[in-house]
């Protein structure tokens, strides 16, 4: 008995279902017949060259979503399928300079239904542009004795190009000079590079370009300038002495520095780690709070 329920509960399941699918006119008279949409119209590119192709066209009329079928065929080869959009434009990017593109869209709804190919359209993405100069180049030195950390980190904000490659980051102990192979530091993909081959005291220079796939190179950044500086002396509290329970921090000025930062820890490799702000200035008190004769907070 038990099986036989259930089998009748299954039975009565896709019953429903399928009912519900077919559905009628809500006069009983059979299922709705619906329609494929309307054919996108207007195809067209709106942008070409550089390893990209840029489409739009008019939006299929239809009373409910629909969703753009983007086809795609290269040189003589068969047309497919190669994405899909609810938008009605599309950008076809990382293609081949010398190829002719071929594209139609086609329109589906919700139903299932899909309309008729658009018109065709073709071109070639010719590499006509350099990509631009990279912007906002930063470059921080770091000369961290307790992280064994000596370098200059440069950074700076990612070009958008669709056949962009990389990057060259060129570097010289002189400003002004006009970047060439012999001052080229290093090829990167990426929008960052640490330079870790650098000497204290020594300032350097970097400029950066971006490169694509055929070849081009853009204009140079903006010069930028970092140099690593000498680790100041503290100079009190003496290394190994005592301290009264808010010490007074004294080290050497230096006269490249802009300014300085206090960082205590509460043992020389780890614990909580506590720095004041900026200053300009070669002195600094801090307030440690002490439990059981361990720092448990520290504050500036």
């Amino acid at each position: 008995m038990k099986r036989l329920k259930i089998l009748m509960v299954l039975i009565a399941t896709v019953g429903l279902w399928h009912c519900g699918s077919g559905g009628n006119n809500g006069n009983g008279n059979g299922p709705i017949q619906v329609g494929p949409p309307e054919t996108p119209g207007e195809l067209r590119v709106e942008k070409i060259g550089d390893g990209e192709v840029w489409l739009n066209w008019q939006a299929s009329a239809d009373d409910g979503d629909v969703l753009y079928i983007v086809y795609r065929a290269v040189g003589g080869s068969g047309t497919v399928a190669i994405d899909s959009t609810f938008l009605t434009s599309f950008q076809d990017r990382v293609l081949e300079y010398e190829q002719e593109y071929t594209y139609y869209v086609t329109a589906l709804n919700t139903a299932g239904g899909q309309s008729g190919p658009s018109n065709s359209v073709s071109g070639q993405p010719f590499n006509n542009l350099a990509p631009l100069a990279p912007v906002t180049v930063r470059a921080i030195a770091h000369n961290i004795s307790i992280l064994d950390q000596l370098d200059i980190v440069l950074d700076w904000a990612e070009n958008g190009e669709a056949d962009l490659v990389g990057y060259r980051v060129y570097r010289s102990t002189e400003g002004g000079l006009a970047p060439d192979a012999t001052l080229l530091r290093r090829e990167v993909v990426v929008p960052r590079f640490v330079d870790e081959d650098i000497e204290v005291g020594t300032v350097y220079y970097y400029q950066i370009t971006a490169y694509d796939r055929g070849g081009k190179e853009s204009a140079v950044s903006t010069e930028v300038r970092d140099v690593a500086l000498p680790v100041p002396v503290l100079l009190d509290p003496v290394a190994g002495g005592q301290a009264p329970a808010e010490p007074t921090f004294i080290w050497s000025s230096m006269a490249e520095a802009h300014s300085f930062r206090v960082v205590v820890t509460s043992s020389p490799t780890s614990g909580e780690v506590s720095a004041m702000p900026l200053t300009s200035d070669t002195t600094a008190v801090f307030v440690a709070r002490v439990e059981a004769g361990s720092a448990v907070e520290l504050a500036s």
